[in-house]
């Protein structure tokens, strides 16, 4: 029984550093912030598309 000991023990530590992230997570980091950086981020990325589709249809010349 000794040998599961270190195991247990190991995922128990884990699992315990986890929920301890994920609690600091909440409290410095609401929803909110993340959902809004989040945002941001697809926004910027839809506007980089978007340029690359507009410059790719210039080429072709099949912009209107």
């Amino acid at each position: 029984m000794e040998k599961h000991e270190g195991f247990w023990y190991s995922i128990g530590d884990f699992f315990y550093s986890f929920f301890k992230a994920m609690e600091w997570t909440y409290e410095h980091l609401s929803p909110n912030k993340v959902l809004i950086v989040l945002g941001f981020i697809c926004f910027f990325w839809w506007m980089w598309l978007q340029a690359n589709y507009n410059k790719k249809a210039v080429e072709q010349d099949t912009y209107k």
